[in-house]
């Protein structure tokens, strides 16, 4: 795992702003640096090794050195493509999976992308076509940042936003669209970032720049198969097959590697799976709070570590040392990002970076096999939506003479949106039917997309057969990559970790896209299949227990130290003619007179202070 900056294009100081760019970025590569300056291209990468420890430096090229390489991630099929390339003439000069890129770009060019499996961003600069290209993984595992200046078809990328806010072309403008879905769900979705300037390469997409013009191309796209007809248990076999390889192909390493295990089913499931695929115990890492016994997820992790056999690690925390890492987690975000589950994952991270360099997580199986329990909720009510919202039916016509705090009713808001817009994605902050309570007209202004144009987007881009896979697929596009993927790799790359997610590897994706829909949620058990498999491996009681997660006390922390900084923040972003005063007022006093709870709301209001004190970005309204 790695990070990588560059940039094409005739600017002044380029080598020390390259420089600036990969220092940056250098916790996701502490063991190696490198440049590459040609004419208008410019290159930087910082290298943590995982695979071929010696001779694995980039920037990496070609036998003629007419194209340039690099990369960030890791390519699994490595073995296979090198012995193919090799075949065919390609002479090799590392043992590194990156140099398959390499060669496979001279091979097949961009068609190279149709062969890879693997999590990945790379830039690869070919100088006989004078072409700078591209791409992100299939499902957005690997972040990718870029800013093009049309004016001068220029290109700037970097792995995060803080190495492109060194290049001085790069202006910190606020995208206040962004700012407006950051406050509707806790995260900003792709291609947007906080900054007007800057954009996310889609997950599946790769990028071209060539003659000063750019294009961008989506090389992949998950496609619903009508289900293919199994019984039961011939599904179980090919699920777990199927799994098993995805598994295998990511235990290659030679470096340390562990799991981290939560005590659910989708981490105790890999840890299972991983452990019988090595002769040695493997090492696991849990954390809980100290204190905490009743249902505490680490007791549960212990269950499973002593199931399975692995060299289990516990760290346990008081509640004031996950708040004490509050400062630092927030700091690895360039942008706002109010997942509480970052500080907790931080802490876990840099304990296991003391043991190993790799992990395997369970990220992904939620929403490939619908774990979540609003997705059975969810089919429930659209089978009464679906006729209370009739266009025939007068009810819709009713009920928009509400007010914005009763039309944000789950069920309410769904008879009144069409089927593609009544499903947006699983955190909702500050709910858009509430805007213009919340924000001032200035702001209000300014802000016209919702997380629902997003997910309607995913709607009508699902070929699926189902309602059930129209929302995994949504998840899939919006919550996925740009929550739960962001949190873990910022939070794992901050202390030099690299993480693998089974899960979500491509293959595995398109196989569980063609199981029947009532594999994956049957009545109100969600994960059916998975669960049905992870019983052939794991205790029962481990399999069907109710996962608690790690909750962060964040109403005991609201009501003792975080108090007054949450005052303050409520009161600088009044002050930044943001929101209405008086709305933030009555969130403040519903909250702590108990009237409502408003603890998740008050975090992200802090969170989006704490960035604007950072980051200083340049906007009015």
């Amino acid at each position: 795992m790695c990070g990588i900056a560059g940039f094409l294009g005739n600017f002044d100081h380029s080598e020390a702003t390259l420089l600036r760019m990969t220092q940056a970025i250098a916790h996701r590569g502490p063991d190696a640096d490198g440049v590459f300056h040609e004419g208008l291209i410019h290159l930087g990468h910082r290298r943590l090794a995982v695979i071929d420890l010696e001779t694995g430096r980039q920037p990496l090229f070609n036998e003629d050195g007419r194209i340039a390489l690099v990369f960030n991630g890791e390519i699994y099929n490595f073995a296979q493509l090198r012995a193919e390339l090799i075949q065919a003439g390609h002479q090799f000069s590392t043992h590194t999976d990156s140099e398959v890129l390499i060669h496979g770009y001279e091979a097949w060019g961009t068609q190279l992308l149709q062969r890879i499996q693997g999590m990945f961003a790379f830039a690869i600069w070919d100088s006989q076509q004078q072409s700078l290209f591209l791409a992100r993984d299939h499902l957005g595992v690997k972040p990718l940042h870029y800013v093009w200046l049309p004016e001068s078809g220029s290109l700037i990328f970097a792995s995060e936003v803080k190495a492109l806010l060194e290049h001085p072309a790069v202006h910190r403008t606020l995208d206040t669209e962004a700012l407006g879905l950051f406050l509707e769900c806790q995260y900003i979705p792709t291609p947007r970032s906080i900054y007007a300037s800057i954009k996310k390469l889609p997950p599946g997409h790769s990028l071209t720049v060539q003659h000063q013009k750019i294009s961008l191309e989506r090389y992949w796209h998950l496609s619903y198969p009508q289900p293919r007809v199994q019984d039961e248990t011939e599904a179980i076999a090919s699920t777990e097959l199927a799994l098993r390889r995805s598994v295998k192909s990511m235990l290659v390493a030679d470096v340390p590697l562990g799991v981290f295990l939560s005590g659910g089913v989708d981490s105790s499931l890999i840890a299972a799976l991983v452990s019988q695929e090595r002769s040695q115990p493997v090492d696991t890492f849990t954390l809980g709070f100290s204190g905490q016994v009743q249902g505490s997820e680490h007791l549960v992790a212990e269950v499973v570590a002593n199931h399975i056999g692995s060299r289990h690690h516990v760290l346990m925390l008081e509640a004031d040392d996950v708040l004490h890492a509050l400062s630092s987690s927030l700091n690895i975000f360039d942008e706002p990002f109010a997942d509480p589950a970052t500080l907790p994952t931080l802490l876990l991270s840099e304990f296991a970076k003391k043991h190993v360099t790799v992990v395997l997580t369970g990220e992904g199986a939620d929403e490939i096999f619908a774990g979540y329990g609003n997705y059975s909720r969810r089919m429930e009510a659209e089978r009464w939506v679906r006729w209370l919202g009739h266009p025939y039916s007068p009810l819709p016509l009713c009920l928009r003479w509400l007010p914005g705090r009763l039309r944000k009713d789950r069920w309410i808001s769904a008879i009144l949106a069409p089927t593609a817009r009544r499903y947006a994605t699983i955190p909702s902050v500050f709910d858009a039917h509430l805007r213009t309570e919340l924000y001032t007209p200035a702001f209000l202004a300014q802000h016209h997309e919702s997380i629902f144009d997003y997910a309607e987007q995913l709607y009508l881009d699902c070929d699926a057969p189902d309602y059930l896979n129209h929302l995994l697929h949504i998840d899939r596009g919006l919550w996925l990559p740009d929550d739960l993927l962001t949190k873990v790799d910022r939070a794992t790359m901050a202390h030099a970790l690299e993480a693998r997610v089974p899960y979500l590897d491509h293959h595995f994706v398109e196989f569980c896209a063609g199981l029947d829909p009532r594999l994956k949620c049957r009545g109100r058990t969600g994960k059916y299949l998975l669960k049905k498999i992870a019983s052939r491996h794991l205790p029962e009681t481990i399999v069907y227990r109710n996962k608690q997660g790690f909750m962060l006390p964040l109403r005991e922390w609201l009501a003792g130290p975080l108090r007054q900084p949450v005052n303050q923040a409520l009161t600088n972003l009044a002050e930044r003619g943001l929101f209405q005063r008086s709305a933030l007022a009555r969130l403040k006093d519903e909250h702590y007179s108990d009237r409502r709870h408003h603890a998740g709301r008050l975090w992200t209001l802090l969170v989006l202070e704490h960035w604007f004190q950072r980051h200083s970005p340049e906007f009015s309204l």
